[in-house]
């Protein structure tokens, strides 16, 4: 079936995104403001609970939380925060990636930020939708029609 473009799980590349942050401000002086850190933290707690509304959802449906064999899903999960987003658990990493570059102040992290965006469209999100086209056909175009990729 769908064979994704790339074998390097999501996780890794938000883990890399942040490493790259954190480096970074030994290069750039880094930016800080007043409460950076607690508008870090509330970025990131809402990354988390993103992310974890949508692994619960998956579960829920006994379908694959495996982002490297959509093929394998089961049931499409249009329900919850998949109503809002069709990404939840990519848009949890963005958040998460974003908080970090407000902890370690990391101008770069903006770019970094659009580097993200970009490679998980193109490696990860776009080979999903078209497995999610073959297994659920006109259901999942129709959700696709009405729920956004991003936010």
């Amino acid at each position: 079936m769908n064979i994704l473009k790339t074998k390097i799980p999501p996780p890794i590349i938000a883990l890399t995104c942040i490493v790259i942050n954190y480096l970074s401000t030994y290069l750039i002086n880094p930016i800080k403001f007043p409460n950076i850190e607690i508008i870090g933290i509330l970025i990131l707690l809402v990354g988390l609970i993103t992310a974890m509304l949508a692994i619960f959802l998956f579960k829920k449906d006994k379908t694959t939380v495996n982002p490297l064999n959509p093929e394998e899903a089961t049931t499409l999960v249009t329900t919850g925060i998949f109503s809002i987003t069709r990404n939840p658990m990519y848009l949890g990493l963005f958040f998460v990636i974003c908080s970090t570059v407000l902890f370690f102040g990391s101008w770069f992290g903006i770019i970094i930020l659009i580097f993200f965006v970009w490679y998980i469209n193109k490696f990860q999100i776009i080979p999903e939708e078209e497995a999610m086209e073959k297994l659920f056909g006109n259901k999942y175009n129709e959700y696709r029609k009405n729920v956004r990729r991003w936010i």
